[in-house]
């Protein structure tokens, strides 16, 4: 073959490759570790930093890059890494495959096995085994959106959250990486060491370890439960400040209010607003608009329309004051309420005023101050102090103590009356009066009845001690002691003087009420004591016991 053919060939062999080469599409990337810079391009467009293999595909108006082996890509200050990707230059997106990581600013990194990622948007959507972490807490999932503009990542498929002192789950969640906070929606749980927390919908702060309450709650704890409706809890500290009607529950005591200042360590409560304080194990309740509680001492006080119920056997006892105080030796095991000023105590067996009072809950024991009036089973009886001893839930003996004066209306309407230094009356078991003991400056007035019940003569008999004995509520036999000096006074003789004794006043109408004791200085909507125990006894039951130690916590949270 002569040159010229030769040359002719050669030639032909080049225009061949050359219609060969640009008949086919797909052209390998003339540098594989180069960033290839894409036209047009804009502040937003995705950047491709590295690839092992590049191949560009373009169809219709689309332009494709499929990047195979260590892809990297970049936009702005956030940047993606995968084992595959197909860059969508026409739309600035991404479709991530294998080993997916994207790192924001250095600060929020996020991990999973594919993603999409829309760079116009700046929103990616990751799948499988997926974990965020932005040095303060550990996000897991199975699927996660990312908006890297908000710093917000959401999630609707179930998530868990650790941020090195509590585990949070939720079936639903937004996280916001600048703020650190997060709002939880539907089954959520917060477990800690020593305490868990279930509710609907919640907003938790990473940085604070605040919980939000937006939705009713349950926090259980080793010493503790509290059902809140809304307010702040502190998962470190446990400190509380709830809002709306909440409650929490002691070993000994439930604590319910519209407003609720807790500190589980110190036990320290505050309660305002229709406040309650409930003693489980002597039955008693406090109600009050202003109610603290501080379980290590011992001590709680109700004021503003304060209201006492002890629940006992066969009836309840209410007291009102405008403060009550409730002291616990917890050594001696042994318990008093102190009432100060406008004092109302009603019972069916007995009602009484006095301005302060004692309530010895441990022996049954009440005592009343500042010139104090009671009555009971037809008698009033004043005097400086009184005091009442209770035996299975019955007045037995009463003691008045200086200017004692004993009143008790007759059949016909005709008044007995005793004055004394001091008196002490004796109770049978149904509350009938069984004696009376006078002493001191004794003075007594006694109208005799036939059997006819007509009046036959008033006896009074002044002397230094006196015993008076009853059969049915009726004086059967009376002994003078110390020269006494007795007059019988014929009906006729009867003047409204002789009648009564120095200082007499009958004061029935001043005599309480059940519905003025109870309602009259408190609302109208407070609760039956033994329905408010029932509830007591049903916020009682622990649902489930937290485990204490390290290990048992890993194993609970692995659920």
């Amino acid at each position: 073959m002569n040159n010229s053919n030769k040359y002719f060939f050669t030639v032909l062999f080049l225009l061949n490759s050359a219609l060969l080469c640009f008949s086919q599409k797909p052209v390998a990337a003339p540098s594989v570790n180069m960033p290839i810079t894409m036209s047009p391009s804009g502040p937003n467009q995705v950047e491709i930093i590295n690839s092992d293999s590049t191949i560009v595909n373009t169809e219709g108006n689309l332009e494709k890059y499929r990047l195979i082996g260590h892809v990297a890509l970049r936009q702005n200050t956030s940047t993606l890494y995968c084992n595959t990707a197909i860059l969508n230059r026409t739309t600035n997106s991404v479709e991530a495959f294998g080993n997916v990581k994207i790192i924001q600013a250095d600060t929020v990194t996020i991990t999973g096995e594919n993603a999409t990622y829309a760079g116009n948007s700046r929103v990616a959507k990751i799948t499988g085994n997926v974990l965020l972490n932005d040095n303060t807490i550990k996000l897991t999932t199975d699927r996660l959106d990312y908006d890297l503009n908000t710093h917000v990542a959401y999630y609707n498929n179930k998530g868990k959250i650790d941020d090195g002192k509590s585990t949070l789950t939720s079936k639903e969640g937004f996280y916001d990486t600048v703020s650190k906070i997060f709002m939880f929606y539907k089954n959520v749980n917060i477990l800690s060491e020593d305490s868990r927390i279930t509710t609907d919908s919640l907003k938790y702060s990473t940085l604070s370890k605040e919980a939000f309450f937006i939705a009713p709650a349950n926090i259980y704890s080793k010493n503790d439960t509290m059902v809140v409706k809304r307010g702040v809890y502190n998962t470190v500290t446990k400190v509380s400040n709830f809002y709306g009607r909440s409650t929490a529950r002691t070993q000994d005591y439930l604590l319910t209010a519209d407003t609720l200042y807790f500190d589980t360590p110190t036990e320290i409560g505050i309660l305002k607003g229709n406040a309650e304080i409930i003693s489980k194990k002597d039955s008693v309740i406090l109600n009050g608009n202003l109610g603290k509680y501080y379980g290590k001492q011992g001590y709680s006080s109700m004021t503003s329309n304060a209201i006492m119920r002890a629940i006992q056997a066969k009836d309840t006892l209410y007291l009102v004051a405008d403060t009550l105080i409730s002291i616990e030796n917890k050594e001696l095991k042994t318990r008093k309420l102190i009432a100060n000023r406008n004092v109302i105590i009603f019972r069916k067996d007995i009602q009484g005023r006095c301005d302060s009072l004692i309530y010895s809950i441990a022996d049954s024991t009440i005592s009343f101050f500042n010139k104090p009036i009671l009555w009971a089973n037809g008698s009033q009886s004043e005097a400086d102090t009184i005091t009442l001893r209770i035996i299975n839930d019955k007045v037995r003996v009463m003691n008045l103590s200086t200017k004692s004066f004993v009143i008790r209306q007759d059949s016909i309407k005709n008044f007995n009356q005793v004055k004394g230094r001091r008196i002490t009356t004796y109770l049978s078991a149904n509350s009938k009066i069984e004696k009376v003991v006078v002493e001191g400056n004794g003075e007594s007035i006694y109208f005799a009845i036939d059997e006819k019940n007509k009046v036959i003569g008033m006896n009074r008999v002044d002397c230094s001690r006196m015993n008076i004995n009853f059969i049915d509520n009726q004086v059967k036999r009376i002994a003078f002691i110390g020269k006494p000096e007795a007059t019988l006074t014929p009906p006729h003789e009867l003047t409204p003087e002789k009648k009564e004794l120095e200082g007499f006043k009958w004061r029935v109408k001043e005599k309480p009420t059940r519905e003025a004791t109870i309602y009259g200085r408190f609302s109208s909507s407070i609760k039956e004591p033994k329905i408010v125990l029932a509830m007591a006894d049903s916020l009682n039951k622990k649902p489930e016991i937290i485990p204490q130690t390290k290990k048992a916590v890993k194993k609970y949270k692995k659920r």
